[in-house]
C-alpha cells in the first residue's frame, strides 16, 4: 500500500490546529501542540500551501459510537464546503455504525450543515452560558 508524506511535520500540523482551535472556536480548554499529538483522535485536515486551513477529528468511544469534534475552518476559507467535505470523510472513516457531535446552539452554520448530512438532534442542554446541541446519525 502506498504511503504519503507532506512537507509539514506532525508537530507543525498539531501546532497549527491548536492555534486555529484556540483562536476560532469558542472553547474553554486551551489546546497545545503536545496535547494534540498525544490525543487519541484521528484528524482530517485541509491544507493550502503549508497552512492548515481546516480540521475535523473523530474518536471511537465504544463498539457502536464515534465522536466527531474539533471541526474548524479558518474564517477566510469558510462557506466553500470544506467543513462539510472533511465531515463526510470523517464519517466514511468511522469505525462504528453511529457518529455524534456536540455543537453550540448559537453556531447556526454548523447546525444547518450537519442537518444536510442527515444528522438529527439527540439532546439539548445548557453549559454555563450557552446551549449545547448533540446531533447524531448512522454512518451508512
Amino acid at each position: 500500500m502506498a504511503e504519503f508524506y507532506t512537507a509539514i511535520s506532525a508537530e507543525e500540523i498539531a501546532r497549527q490546529i491548536a492555534d486555529m482551535l484556540n483562536a476560532h472556536n469558542k472553547l474553554t480548554l486551551v489546546h497545545t501542540t503536545p496535547g494534540l499529538i498525544q490525543a487519541p483522535g484521528k484528524y482530517f485536515i485541509e491544507i493550502d500551501k503549508k497552512k492548515v486551513i481546516a480540521c475535523q477529528a473523530l474518536q471511537k468511544e465504544s463498539a457502536n459510537l464515534t465522536k466527531l469534534y474539533h471541526s474548524c475552518v479558518l474564517p477566510e476559507y469558510r462557506r466553500q464546503g470544506i467543513a462539510k467535505r472533511l465531515l463526510q470523510i470523517a464519517i466514511l472513516n468511522s469505525p462504528t455504525p453511529y457518529v455524534y457531535a456536540t455543537i453550540r446552539g448559537d453556531n447556526e452554520a454548523s447546525l444547518n450543515m450537519v442537518k444536510t448530512l442527515g444528522f438529527v438532534v439527540a439532546k439539548t442542554e445548557w453549559n454555563k452560558d450557552h446551549q449545547v446541541i448533540t446531533v447524531g446519525r448512522r454512518t451508512t
